[in-house]
């Protein structure tokens, strides 16, 4: 974690935007539970709106490419040298192996424990490990007790692309300029765009075995190749690109003080995110494909577009950055990266060895569905709480070259990269 700064200007709303993309994902997957057909007609638009939390997933990697891009558009604007790749590797396997693989860790010893039968199991161990899964449905899924890990092998395969796509950026020549930096980028959101539709042209899976009603292998079949790592990367780009608009703006200094105190940047940022709530209200009763760019999950590219919106708006706020930086969503920030890989495994758990109705569609009663699901957010927020302070945070230190376990005050507004 770190605070990222240009002048005077924080990126505030930045931790309010994982907190959102968190308590999305976790809403998604409670709501599941919950037998829509028994429930009043006004509880079952409430839920189709919760359902389709997990398109917090596409903010996840749009936070990511917008704060990870920072530092080398802080450099290439300043004509600084490239930032160390040694620092941006460590950093980056510090803030995700450690809590990662404790989690993974867990999973199969349950796996094991408890005999739960695996099919391609030393396969899914290996690219678990190696976070490769990805990148074929037999893999796709590293646990059977554990669905959101799903995502990380792509997160990473994003950490790899950017800094490889901002180095041939830096070689193209010594006369730097926004204009061309974000030519440079809108190219190579093309060239993804190009690279995602071969993919659905070549390894489009076949129809044996494919769906849900397959299980867990058969699921990742039916989303792949409308998910893959290369099209997810699209996501990341527009947070790359909203980087880069922030950094340039920060530059103009005196020049945008008279639009931010106008309110201007508020008013921009409270209409993306409203017309992001609009839009998850229109598509509650669509499909998940129905309205996006060649097929992809999560509204791409509208919904990714609103939030790079709501993240280049919100540090030149008045109130709209503090508004999102509550002290709530702040520490849910802090601790979202264990949220999301402890949830559902508990939620599966429960369902396996304690409630068997708690499974999709299943529980009728909404009193009963709620106080399962609110233990569930108890037991998974002081997972994630242990897991940051004694995992994942002593990890974040070491790689910045201080004490394993260093208390450290959070500054108001401060940038958690995570």
């Amino acid at each position: 974690m770190s605070q990222i700064r240009l002048g005077n200007t924080r990126l505030t709303g930045a931790d309010g935007v994982r907190a959102i993309a968190c308590l999305s994902v976790i809403l998604h997957h409670l709501s599941q539970r919950l037998a829509m057909p028994a429930q009043e007609k006004w509880l079952q638009e409430v839920q189709s709106v919760a359902l389709l939390g997990n398109s917090g997933v596409s903010l996840f990697f749009v936070l990511s490419g917008f704060l990870l891009s920072f530092p080398f558009w802080s450099a290439y604007l300043e004509k600084e040298s490239f930032p160390s790749i040694r620092t941006y590797t460590k950093r980056r396997a510090a803030r995700i192996m450690p809590g990662y693989y404790v989690s993974f860790l867990v999973c199969l010893l349950l796996t094991w424990s408890l005999s739960i039968p695996t099919e391609f199991m030393w396969r899914r161990i290996l690219t678990g490990f190696t976070f490769t899964a990805g990148f074929h449905y037999t893999t796709f899924f590293p646990s059977d007790l554990n669905g959101p890990f799903w995502s990380i092998s792509f997160e990473v395969f994003s950490y790899v692309l950017m800094p490889l796509f901002m180095a041939i950026l830096f070689l193209l020549g010594k006369r730097r300029s926004f204009g061309k930096a974000m030519l440079f980028w809108f190219i190579a959101f093309g060239l993804v765009l190009v690279a995602n539709s071969l993919v659905h042209q070549w390894f489009t899976p076949s129809e044996n075995g494919r769906g849900w009603d397959f299980g867990q292998i058969g699921g990742a079949k039916f989303w792949m190749p409308n998910y893959n790592p290369i099209g997810f990367f699209g996501h990341f780009t527009i947070g790359i690109m909203a980087a880069g608009v922030t950094v340039a703006i920060m530059q103009r200094g005196a020049d945008i003080e008279r639009l931010r105190k106008r309110g201007l940047f508020d008013a921009v940022g409270a209409a993306a995110l409203v017309l992001a709530g609009l839009l998850i209200w229109r598509m509650r009763h669509l499909g998940e494909f129905d309205f996006s760019l060649q097929q992809q999950p999560y509204y791409f590219p509208t919904y990714a577009i609103l939030f790079g919106i709501v993240l280049l708006s919100a540090p030149f706020s008045l109130g709209l950055g503090r508004w999102l930086d509550n002290r709530l969503f702040r520490f849910i920030a802090k601790i979202s990266f264990g949220l999301y890989i402890w949830h559902y495994l508990f939620i599966i758990l429960i369902e396996k060895y304690g409630i068997p109705d708690y499974h999709y569609f299943g529980i009728e009663d909404v009193g009963r569905w709620l106080a399962i699901s609110g233990f569930v957010v108890l037991i998974s927020f002081v997972a994630a709480t242990i897991s940051y302070y004694l995992i994942e945070q002593p990890f974040i230190n070491w790689s910045k070259g201080k004490p394993f376990f260093r208390r450290k005050r959070t500054e108001p507004n401060e940038v958690h990269v995570a």
